[in-house]
């Protein structure tokens, strides 16, 4: 059975893109591009031109990336900046759910075979486990991974932390209504990221 899985890069204090995020600066201002050093602080390109990690810490969590992926969930937000990735979501094209309460009217056609959903994160969780194939359900963007924490629904968190400090910006886990205890799985570090894996401890 998929697990679902925040899966996210974030500066040292925690924020997963700068300030005033948009078309313009997709990662946002304050440098925020410089938290993905870690994706092209190699050589030798993986899979796209987008991923050349050093060998090590960095190119076994590209890997698994690539490997463990069966579906991702994004926020409209996510979707507008990037312009729906073309339709082809960068790791192997795997379907991709929006979360939106007014789906576009059009929108880029490609492998990724984009689905907008609008009745809330689990019914995104439920559609992505159909399309996942048994293989990880990823939450990409801040929106879909504090939802599915609020209501019970994340398993797990791979958060890859850069050394860097944005200052401000989008926050990955700010606003949730309790706290919510983690069991560490794995821990590695490579050039310009932390990479650390939690299991979710639900009461």
């Amino acid at each position: 059975m998929s697990n679902v899985v925040i899966d996210m890069t974030m500066s040292l204090e925690g924020y997963v893109a700068g300030p005033n995020d948009g078309k313009a600066y997709p990662l946002g201002q304050h440098g925020g591009m410089a938290i993905f050093d870690w994706y092209t602080s190699g050589t030798e390109q993986v899979q796209t031109p987008l991923f050349r990690p050093a060998p090590g810490a960095n190119r076994d969590e590209v890997d698994a990336m690539f490997a463990d992926s069966g579906a991702f969930i994004f926020g409209r937000r996510t979707y507008d900046i990037t312009d729906g990735w073309g339709g082809r979501h960068p790791v192997n094209g795997v379907p991709v759910f929006v979360l939106t309460h007014n789906p576009p009217q059009n929108f880029p056609k490609g492998p990724s075979n984009l689905t907008f959903v609008t009745d809330g994160i689990a019914s995104a969780i439920e559609q992505a486990r159909g399309a996942a194939n048994g293989k990880d359900i990823k939450l990409g963007g801040a929106s879909p991974g504090k939802q599915a924490l609020a209501v019970g629904l994340c398993d797990e968190i791979n958060v890859h932390v850069a050394p860097y400090l944005l200052g401000g910006g989008v926050r990955l886990f700010d606003e949730l209504p309790e706290g919510i205890r983690l069991e560490k799985l794995h821990v590695s570090d490579g050039p310009l990221a932390t990479h650390i894996r939690y299991k979710v401890l639900r009461t």
